[in-house]
């Protein structure tokens, strides 16, 4: 339900940000659903945490050893953290690719996208849990690395050090569309929520609203200034968060009730984000709709082709996963010609 709200707002403020006309965007409907806008990566990175902690806790054995479900596992979050680079790719050539090194295009590809934020630090959770700290000992360092990492973030932004790290290290760091610092912070959020609610289930709601309450309500006791300003950011965002999936966990039930194909909308959301970025912004496979309609659209035009492209997206992901669950070789198959056409022609285009 999470995933699904966060792929749905990303549908809608990405066409919003290529598409509208800039003469339409001083109104107080679009200056108010920028702030909002502000959740919709926080939400994504909390929910793909509080899914990673759901799959683990009850099968803790097989992803603290190397068994075969650890290797998927890592395998998985590779093509993640690749597929974010992917996207950006600024050629369909490797040979152009490199010649664009140290151009705008080059800082572009490097720069950490949603993705690889998801990527590098799922892989950071999963090296701690193949180190088998006790649960009471993972739950107080996560916790300290969630709140910790928003309040150094404005020193690492001034870290002589981290600014002389080489750019694919870097971007990382600072400098980016989403560093680790300090939206890993989260992911991290979302994994101890979803481990509180593997030990509280039954009664998880009421611990996840106390937890929510008071985030947000130490958020407004700390100042609006000075180096504690990240902290205080992320204590409201991600206490907000929580209430949110508080109130859709009290809702799951009419969450069932609802047609496949929406229910699929959020399990499948790494097609249907994929797939909505190449549509409105293009990508090395294609000439995105901001090519040739810029940011001219009224707001009747904008919502029309949003209408459009939600529904497509939603028949997209319940085909996909009816295929991959119904016809898995198939779906399988589909994948690999996807992967393999797309590296010949990487590989092999000249120009």
């Amino acid at each position: 339900m999470l995933r699904a709200i966060a792929v749905a707002e990303m549908i809608h403020g990405h066409s919003l940000d290529g598409l509208l006309d800039i003469g339409l965007r001083n109104t107080v409907f679009y200056v108010n659903w920028a702030h909002v806008r502000g959740y919709t990566a926080p939400v994504f990175l909390f929910a793909s945490g509080l899914a990673l902690a759901i799959a683990t806790i009850p099968r803790l054995d097989a992803y603290t050893s190397f068994t075969k479900a650890l290797l998927r596992r890592l395998q998985r979050l590779f093509f993640v953290i690749l597929l974010g680079y992917l996207i950006y790719l600024p050629f369909l050539s490797l040979r152009r690719t490199v010649l664009s090194i140290n151009t705008p295009a080059w800082d572009t590809l490097l720069q950490v996208d949603i993705l690889r934020c998801i990527g590098v630090s799922a892989l950071f959770l999963q090296f701690w849990l193949l180190m088998k700290p006790r649960r009471g000992l993972t739950w107080v360092a996560v916790s300290m690395l969630t709140l910790a990492i928003p309040l150094l973030t404005p020193y690492v932004k001034e870290s002589v050090f981290i600014s002389g790290l080489p750019a694919f290290i870097r971007y990382y760091f600072v400098g980016s569309r989403f560093p680790l610092f300090f939206y890993s912070s989260y992911l991290f959020l979302g994994f101890l929520l979803g481990y509180l609610f593997m030990e509280k289930k039954h009664r998880w709601y009421l611990y996840a609203l106390t937890v929510g309450i008071l985030l947000i309500g130490l958020a407004q006791v700390l100042g609006r200034g000075g180096v504690l300003y990240s902290l205080r950011g992320f204590m409201v965002k991600g206490g907000v968060i929580i209430l949110l999936a508080v109130v859709f966990e009290r809702c799951e039930r009419l969450w069932t009730r609802m047609p496949a194909p929406v229910k699929f909308f959020g399990q499948e959301s790494l097609v249907v984000y994929i797939v909505h970025l190449m549509i409105v912004y293009g990508s090395v496979l294609n000439t995105g709709l901001t090519t040739y309609w810029g940011k001219m659209l009224s707001y009747g035009e904008v919502y029309g082709f949003i209408i459009w492209l939600m529904a497509a997206m939603v028949l997209l992901a319940y085909s996909w996963h009816r295929l991959k669950t119904e016809h898995r070789q198939i779906a399988d198959w589909v994948k690999k010609i996807i992967y393999w056409s797309f590296l010949a022609l990487f590989l092999l285009k000249p120009y």
